[in-house]
């Protein structure tokens, strides 16, 4: 389903939903996705049981102490919306310094790296996903080096003025590193990852996860059965998508913005 057709938002219907996004993107550059996130947060406001949000909401994370314009209004929106429906966040690659003190400040529950929950009478695996890149070697390597708590406690002291160089360096070094690979195989989602956490979450019966910028569902044989897995729509140029799960099952569903204002 990589192919998603954008459309208008839609009217919410009366069916209770539990929404699901990842890789937004955000910060004082998009104002286009900024809006359209506003847009989609009224849209689920009167029918969504809990939002989670699994990584990368924002471009980049400095830390608690250095939002940024967008980073405050959506944590306004966001703490509003939470006065309706829970809101969960699991960190991403980009926001992985994102800490208590914002998510208090947003409404946010934050959850750990991999989490197993019960929707509608169906077990889900759900994380950022780019654990499960497992054939991606120098990535899983960078990515155990800044994970660790002692490493980004060192980070989160460093004056703001280092920070703001050293995610710069890494936005341009991904950057690079898109050029040079694309959407190539390495980078996604390996089967050896995906085997690996269902090994250790066998009751799963489905995955949802975001991080490769590629939405599909796929289908996964483990101990048996069918696993599916489901990757959530990333946001660019205006359009963005998320996935509803409720008692009919699951729906990738994409979102475009609206020219009026929130």
């Amino acid at each position: 389903m990589a192919g998603i057709i954008a459309a208008r938002l839609p009217r919410p219907t009366a069916m209770r939903q539990t929404v699901f996004i990842a890789d937004l993107h955000l910060s004082d550059d998009t104002p286009d996705l900024n809006r359209l996130f506003a847009q989609a947060l009224n849209l689920w406001r009167e029918n969504t049981d809990a939002l989670y949000i699994l990584g990368d909401l924002f471009e980049a994370w400095l830390g608690d102490d250095m939002p940024d314009a967008a980073a405050r209004d959506a944590a306004a929106r966001l703490k509003a919306f939470s006065a309706h429906a829970p809101v969960y966040f699991i960190c991403g690659n980009r926001d992985f310094l994102l800490g208590r003190r914002y998510a208090a400040q947003a409404g946010m529950t934050l959850l750990p790296e991999v989490r197993q929950i019960s929707l509608y009478g169906q077990t889900y695996l759900i994380s950022h996903g780019d654990e499960m890149c497992t054939a991606d070697t120098a990535y899983q390597r960078f990515r155990r080096i800044m994970r660790n708590r002692a490493v980004q406690k060192i980070l989160l002291s460093l004056p703001q003025k280092w920070r703001r160089k050293i995610a710069a360096d890494m936005r341009a070094a991904s950057r690079r590193r898109k050029r040079e690979t694309g959407l190539s195989a390495v980078s996604d989602v390996s089967e050896s990852g995906v085997q690996a956490a269902l090994a250790r979450h066998p009751e799963a019966d489905a995955l949802i996860h975001g991080h490769t910028h590629r939405p599909a569902i796929h289908s996964h044989s483990f101990a048996g059965r069918e696993v599916k897995r489901y990757v959530l729509p990333d946001w660019h140029d205006g359009r963005g998508g998320y996935l509803a799960v409720s008692e009919a099952g699951c729906e990738i569903r994409p979102l475009a913005n609206r020219a009026e204002s929130v």
